[in-house]
């Protein structure tokens, strides 16, 4: 991970993940990095939609490398890119690609620009790496979305009744305070078991041992996605796509 510039060629190397890219121009792409040091940030990549590029594959997503670039007049500019890591087996799995999607998708859409998360970021590059031996790439993403969400300040408060104090549940979740009440107190929210509670704390807090405790069927877990993607909606105060794919996928 590195960040180096050059005040007489204006160049500056960085290193980082790319979470996203899109048509510039013609033969260009915008390109959307995940830096540790500098966080998100976006810079032009001419022509390196031409086959002949040498730049090309080093600008697809989800690769790791060190990018040099110099300043333009608006935008930054990518002059070299150098893949570190390409993450090849994405390429080759469909659903490990979904899975990715949606943790670059959240990551685009929730992170400011050029603001560091090295946490978030450590996060993210030891999922991708995990994710290409697991054999539950959901239960990883799962475990990314939650963990991202703890570090960046937006965790639900799922320790017990708002009201009571009540521990035990059921509860109901109200989106607009983001705390669970208990059913003693309420009848109005999003429903949820005490066990899908339990397995939200226990990724939230890497508690492994305690999962294998709790006994969730297919139904709860299409629950909790549910839950998860509203959540994450609340903190972005607008629609999240990132299960867009992955729900037209069979795991």
């Amino acid at each position: 991970m590195k960040k180096e510039h050059n005040e007489k060629t204006k160049e500056s190397i960085v290193s980082g993940i790319i979470i996203g890219n899109r048509v510039y121009k013609e033969n260009d792409k915008s390109v959307t990095l995940f830096s540790k040091e500098i966080g998100k940030m976006s810079f032009v990549a001419r022509g390196v939609r031409k086959l002949t590029s040498k730049n090309k594959s080093s600008t697809d997503l989800f690769v790791y490398g060190n990018y040099h670039l110099t300043k333009g007049t608006a935008y930054q500019i990518l002059t070299q890119g150098e893949v570190v890591d390409s993450f090849l087996y994405l390429r080759k799995d469909l659903d490990k690609m979904g899975v990715a999607m949606a943790m670059g998708t959240f990551l685009n859409d929730v992170l400011p620009d050029h603001m560091p998360h090295d946490s978030v970021f450590d996060l993210f590059y030891w999922c991708l790496n995990r994710l290409r031996k697991t054999e539950d790439p959901l239960f990883l993403m799962r475990y990314f979305l939650i963990k991202s969400i703890y570090y960046l300040g937006y965790s639900p408060d799922l320790g017990g009744c708002s009201i009571c104090g009540n521990v035990s549940g059921p509860f109901y979740f109200k989106f607009q305070d983001g705390q669970i009440t208990c059913t003693n107190c309420t009848n109005e929210g999003f429903y949820l078991e005490p066990e899908l509670v339990n397995f939200y704390r226990c990724l939230e807090l890497d508690l492994f041992k305690e999962i294998k405790g709790i006994n969730l069927e297919k139904n709860n877990f299409d629950k909790f996605d549910a839950f998860l993607e509203r959540w994450i909606e609340c903190i972005l105060e607008r629609k999240f796509n990132g299960f867009v794919f992955l729900k037209k996928l069979k795991f």
